[in-house]
């Protein structure tokens, strides 16, 4: 696997780390609401298996992206502060970006290697 690769999937591995438990404080916290949807893991993933399984792991984001949309939407009426959701707020965006930086890496190092 390229080392730059390797260390952008290293980057997101612990992004969902910190998502996965920042999503059970959450859970945790408003047990009587929808749990914030799973995000599949990539660990110890070799690069042929990264890009098999990154697409859905994708489409998992995006579930979970609109999932806060929807919440904060609903929070922003109550006006009420909610530590649970910030924090899972924070640790969405960072796998995110996480996420992004992945795609873009296994976008960079397929288009070199077709060449």
């Amino acid at each position: 696997m390229d080392a730059r690769l390797e260390q952008v999937l290293t980057a997101f591995v612990a992004a969902h780390g910190q998502y996965t438990l920042a999503r059970l404080e959450f859970a945790l916290h408003h047990a009587a609401k929808p749990a914030p949807p799973v995000v599949a893991s990539l660990y110890e993933s070799c690069e042929r298996d990264l890009r098999t399984l990154f697409p859905a792991i994708e489409m998992q984001l995006e579930t979970a992206l609109a999932f806060a949309g929807r919440y904060e939407r609903g929070r922003r009426r109550r006006r009420r502060p909610d530590p649970q959701f910030r924090l899972y707020s924070q640790s969405l965006r960072e796998l995110d970006r996480s996420a992004r930086a992945l795609r873009w890496m296994l976008t960079i190092t397929e288009s070199h290697y077709d060449l």
